[in-house]
């Protein structure tokens, strides 16, 4: 059996320095690694990101089309959906999907960056009656 041990999306977007940028300045990530090809992000509590510009000729060809901005969402947990956006909404960001609260057990709203990822800011709760048996408890 193979056992992740981390994980991490990387996006192959048209724009390194406008992913950079939005990623450090919005949702707090720094910098780990910055090529003039691909950079890697990491936030405070572990959570990580790579951004690979396309048509690399050291990357496989499976890694070279850009991001078609379609089929992906990059989930990110907070603790507190209202607070978040309320901040993104004072600095402007590209907010796809208003803020809401889903009977699952998540409040969240969607955000999109500057290469067209969606980013599903997700705040998670006790589930409704109707869901709490979709849940497997370990």
């Amino acid at each position: 059996m193979i056992e992740p041990i981390s994980s991490f999306p990387v996006f192959t977007v048209e724009n390194l320095d406008a992913a950079k940028s939005f990623y450090t300045e919005n949702l707090g990530f720094d910098v780990i690694f910055a090529g003039d090809w691909y950079i890697h992000l990491i936030s405070k509590s572990g959570v990580q990101v790579g951004f690979l510009l396309p048509d690399q000729p050291t990357q496989p060809p499976i890694f070279q089309k850009p991001y078609s901005g379609e089929g992906v969402i990059f989930s990110l947990e907070v603790t507190d959906a209202d607070a978040a956006f309320n901040e993104a909404k004072s600095k402007s960001l590209n907010i796809v999907l208003e803020l809401r609260s889903e009977d699952w057990g998540q409040r969240h709203f969607c955000l999109q960056d500057p290469n067209g990822v969606n980013i599903d800011i997700v705040q998670s709760f006790e589930p409704t009656e109707e869901y709490q048996t979709d849940y497997v408890s370990s």
